[in-house]
């Protein structure tokens, strides 16, 4: 597993930065495919990670691009993040 940070985040909420770094850290602590879909999955419930970022997975990777915060249906074109396992 290999968390690459491919761009900078957008601080237009107080709660991204905590939120994001706390996603990180999860991240990094993922085994496999299937503990990151968990994961993800899990923080997503407990967090408002879908208000602020739009996220999937690849055949080989799992991706997250930002959301505008002033309308939460555009997407930011570069990722922030991808986990390549």
């Amino acid at each position: 597993m290999e968390v690459r940070i491919e761009s900078m985040i957008c601080l237009w909420d107080d709660k991204i930065p905590s939120m994001f770094l706390e996603f990180i850290n999860l991240l990094t602590l993922c085994q496999s495919e299937e503990q990151l879909r968990a994961s993800v999955k899990d923080f997503s419930e407990k967090h408002e990670l879908d208000k602020f970022f739009l996220y999937g997975f690849g055949s080989h990777h799992f991706y997250l691009h930002q959301r505008y915060t002033s309308n939460p249906d555009m997407v930011m074109q570069n990722r922030v993040l991808s986990v390549h396992f």
